[in-house]
This record gives structure tokens, sequence and C-alpha cells, in this order.
């Protein structure tokens, strides 16, 4: 199992939280070794066995092969790569938590829109419309586009 806050991977069955646990064989927790993070054992709970049997399960993420050859047959860079001043194209917000993706929605960072990197020292700056946005490079790492100018109106 890959823990969902730290990404440390670990075998349950080698868990010993569950000999100190004291609901012993009733809990129905796994704990991450690493981090001490707490996630519902599906195979256990009768409550998430119900609510995976009733919401859609989440689609599994592209594998990285794939994700490869779409960057290459669409031409695609990090937005990091980009020099600054040029105006490119948003194509995909790679692998990025919901909640990052939900706060740079809110600013028009999504796909398909046009940003400027305005300057790249001491913290990279995007204009997206009238709004500027400083982030970081690690963000901006995630960001791929097409790096073709944008269409003169």
């Amino acid at each position: 199992m890959r823990c969902q806050l730290c990404g440390y991977e670990f075998e349950i069955t080698s868990l010993a939280c569950h000999a100190n646990c004291p609901l012993g064989s009733h809990c129905h927790l796994i704990c991450c070794p690493h981090c001490g993070y707490q996630a519902v054992d599906e195979s256990k709970s009768r409550l998430a066995g119900w609510i995976g049997r009733i919401l859609p399960a989440r689609a599994q993420p592209e594998n990285a092969r794939a994700r490869a050859r779409k960057v290459v047959e669409e031409k695609l860079v990090p937005l990091s790569h980009i020099p600054d001043g040029a105006q490119v194209e948003v194509c995909s917000l790679d692998e990025m938590p919901a909640r990052r993706l939900a706060r740079l929605s809110v600013f028009g960072l999504l796909p398909g829109s046009w940003v400027t990197l305005v300057q790249r020292y001491p913290a990279p700056v995007l204009r997206i419309g009238e709004t500027e946005l400083a982030l970081s490079t690690d963000i901006l790492d995630q960001i791929w586009v097409r790096p073709e100018t944008a269409p003169t109106p």
C-alpha cells in the first residue's frame, strides 16, 4: 500500500499498529509506519465497502508511458522551460492535487487558457488575463504548455 499523505510504500500485513491497537482485530484503520497517517481498511469496513459500491470508482491515473507519448505527440513542455515574456497556451495540469487545481482555476489557470511568463526571478510570475500570479518553480514544472506564441488578435 502507498500512504496517501507521504507516499511511503509498505505492506499491510507487516503492520505493528494492529498488535498495539486497543481495538485489536476490530480495528479498521491502516496506519502509515512512516508518518502515522490513518486510512480506512476498505476490506474490513462495511461502511467503506457500502460507499465504494454507491459512488463510482475514481478514474485510474494515466500510466507514465502513455503520458510521455502524449507529451511527445503534442510537443508539450513544462512552463518552467518557457523564456520570459512568452505567451503560451496551457494544455495540461499534470498530477496536481485537487485542492491546488481548484485554487489555480479561480485565477483562470486552466487547460486552454493563455498565460504569459512575466518573470522568472526572484519568483516566477504568470499573467493570466489581467491577473498576475506568483508560483513556485515546482508548480511550474506541473503545468504543461504548447511552446508556440499566441495568435495575434
